[in-house]
């Protein structure tokens, strides 16, 4: 299987590229990133050297022409590309809506222009908004910051796909652990 990972150098993909590249079934990693956080620990210690499975592209996810060219022969997306600056989540909507939302967008069109099979976005629990309750699938979402507005319409546009590829949306709430990068904006 061929897998492209927007947001791969990130916190989250940092990780997950480390636990999917001993899978027998993964032949190649595609780490699709801007490196917009300046953070190149992903780089260290030889990662992209030693595994003839991973490729690093540097690339936007508004550049529309470059990931539907990195999206051909591919056939799972794991869109983790995303603006999170916890705990500023409310300052700059635009911020969130460029990427979030936006790039989520982008990435939707040029998917139903592909021949993916399999996509999987990860949003955010923040979509729910603050709450006493319990937070299911059920629960109707009530974003309460810039950036748990964009994550919910980020949703909006993959769910466009449910009838087309075999999609998921996972609702993290906190992601942490160690990883070689790590950050240290985030709330904890």
């Amino acid at each position: 299987m061929k897998v492209l990972i927007t947001g791969g150098a990130g916190y989250v993909g940092t990780g997950l590229v480390d636990q999917l590249v001993s899978g027998p079934e993964i032949k190649q990693i595609i780490i699709y990133d801007n490196l917009s956080r300046n953070n190149y620990s992903f780089f260290l210690g030889g990662v992209l050297k030693n595994s003839k499975k991973l490729s690093f592209v540097e690339g936007d996810i508004l550049d529309s022409r470059k990931l539907r060219k990195h999206l051909q022969g591919v056939d799972a997306v794991i869109h983790l590309a995303a603006k999170v600056t916890t705990p500023f989540a409310n300052i700059d909507s635009h911020f969130y809506e460029q990427v979030n939302h936006w790039g989520t967008a982008e990435l939707v069109y040029a998917l139903e222009e592909s021949k993916v099979k399999r996509m999987i976005y990860l949003s955010s629990a923040s979509v729910y908004g603050r709450s006493n309750d319990l937070a299911t699938e059920e629960k109707v979402p009530n974003p309460r910051t810039f950036y748990g507005i964009s994550k919910l319409r980020g949703e909006e546009h993959v769910m466009r796909l449910f009838d087309k590829i075999q999609t998921y949306i996972v609702r993290c709430g906190n992601v942490y652990g160690y990883n070689k990068s790590v950050r240290f904006d985030s709330v904890i």
